[in-house]
């Protein structure tokens, strides 16, 4: 449970850009056996955590970050190595913990993709605590 009240800090309307140029490291090639010269769609979902992240965590107080909990990103058209992709993640709706971001990505052409993103605000050490409580199995396992 959370002690702080999370529109003490953070207000509809604040975001952040992300932008950058794409490299082969960004291409679906990555995952496939094919479009090598084309931005992934994770690469684009990757910009939109880190825009995301970029426009509230540093507003929060010690102690305190966001986490992902759920994404939908639609990519509509496709940026080539060294073209400039921009991706903007504005905060659009607090719900207590649960804030949601509106994401727009475009390149020099136009629109690449658009959806939302759902992050929830926690207290650090609590996230810590229970990461390690799951990892506890695997002291016990045996191979």
């Amino acid at each position: 449970m959370l002690d702080i009240n999370v529109e003490d800090y953070l207000a509809k309307g604040r975001n952040a850009l992300i932008r950058k140029i794409v490299q082969k490291s960004d291409c679906a090639g990555n995952y496939s056996n094919s479009l090598h010269e084309v931005m992934s769609t994770l690469a684009c979902i990757d910009m939109a955590i880190k825009a995301s992240v970029e426009a509230v965590d540093k507003h929060l107080p010690e102690g305190y970050a966001t986490v992902g909990r759920q994404i939908c990103f639609t990519h509509d058209a496709p940026s080539s190595i060294d073209m400039t992709v921009n991706v903007r993640a504005t905060l659009v709706e607090i719900s207590g913990r649960i804030l949601m971001f509106d994401i727009k990505a475009w390149d020099e052409m136009g629109d690449v993709g658009h959806g939302y993103y759902e992050r929830v605000v926690v207290k650090q050490n609590e996230v810590l605590q229970k990461s390690r409580e799951r990892a506890k199995f695997l002291q016990q396992r045996t191979f």
